[in-house]
């Protein structure tokens, strides 16, 4: 029985969805999170060699917009004012870092 990178992408969002309500509700630190989150995405994409990209990358953002308003709630609770566009591009950038060197940045955002 084979998959189709649609329907993998699928399962890889609830996946995704399932581990970061999780993670939140837990109290998880950002660097755990993301690296399971990164195995998660790896797990997916290592059933498709000619979609691999393609399905990374719609998971990858996905994984990246859950996070980042997360991070977005987070700092409106702890701030009566906050920069919200501010807010998302370091939750971004936090992530990314983390994503790609596998480094934790000492930040704890979750």
């Amino acid at each position: 029985m084979s998959i189709s990178a649609d329907n993998a992408i699928e399962l890889g969002k609830s996946i995704i969805t399932e581990f970061h309500q999780y993670f939140v509700s837990a109290g998880i630190d950002s660097f755990d999170h993301i690296m399971a989150i990164k195995r998660i995405i790896r797990a997916t994409c290592s059933h498709f060699l000619n979609d691999k990209k393609e399905v990374e990358k719609i998971l990858l953002d996905y994984a990246l917009d859950l996070f980042k308003k997360e991070c977005l709630r987070l700092a409106e609770e702890d701030e009566d004012k906050c920069d919200r566009k501010e807010e998302m591009k370091e939750a971004s950038r936090i992530f990314l870092k983390i994503y790609n060197t596998e480094k934790d940045v000492a930040v704890r955002l979750l």
